[in-house]
């Protein structure tokens, strides 16, 4: 009896050291609320997207470059979405939130949805180096209808950061605000 006992004993301690660690799942946020709550008329819709990021970004797992080009990538630390939805997503929320008229769109929009204006990014970089965050992208005001880019602006911008991975999603979400208020200034600029 005391050996079958100590079997199954064996058995479960064994099985229990087999199992995998806690995977976390992390998403870009929007720092901004917005600025009026009820309801508002829409007189502005602008288009989101596309937006691309750089091929080793594009991953569930949460990876980044080292200041010396080597890439780390997370155990159990992933997006809960693909990273290029993410930062859509939050440049979305931000955009909304500066301005109450405004709604945005995600590409790829249907026909009768069509934006007069869009925002298309590329981001070159997410980095960590050192104690900053760093991100490194090109983003285009498009003018839909005339099929043109009417501004283009590189962003290049550090935060700092703490230590660990959830510190460092945050600091791109901040990242992705000061990009968005940057954007913002354009859509301002440009009368959009």
């Amino acid at each position: 009896m005391m050996r079958k006992f100590l079997g199954i004993l064996l058995a479960v301690s064994v099985l229990a050291a087999c199992s995998s660690p806690q995977k976390n799942y992390y998403v870009l946020s929007s720092a901004s609320a917005p600025q009026t709550t009820g309801s508002q008329e829409i007189t502005t819709l602008i288009g989101i997207g596309p937006v691309e990021v750089a091929e080793y970004l594009n991953r569930l797992h949460i990876v980044w470059q080292s200041g010396q080009g080597e890439l780390i990538m997370s155990g159990n630390h992933f997006w809960a979405e693909p990273l290029d939805k993410g930062i859509t997503r939050a440049l979305a929320l931000n955009l909304t939130a500066a301005n109450s008229n405004r709604s945005t769109v995600a590409f790829p929009w249907r026909a009768d949805n069509k934006p007069r204006y869009s925002v298309r990014v590329q981001v070159q970089a997410l980095d960590r180096i050192d104690s900053n965050a760093r991100m490194d992208a090109v983003w285009q005001l498009v003018d839909n209808d005339a099929g043109q880019v009417i501004h283009r602006k590189r962003f290049v911008q550090t935060t700092p950061v703490d230590a660990g991975v959830s510190s460092l999603t945050r600091a791109y979400s901040d990242l992705l605000t000061v990009l968005a208020k940057d954007i913002e200034g354009s859509l301002i600029t440009f009368g959009v």
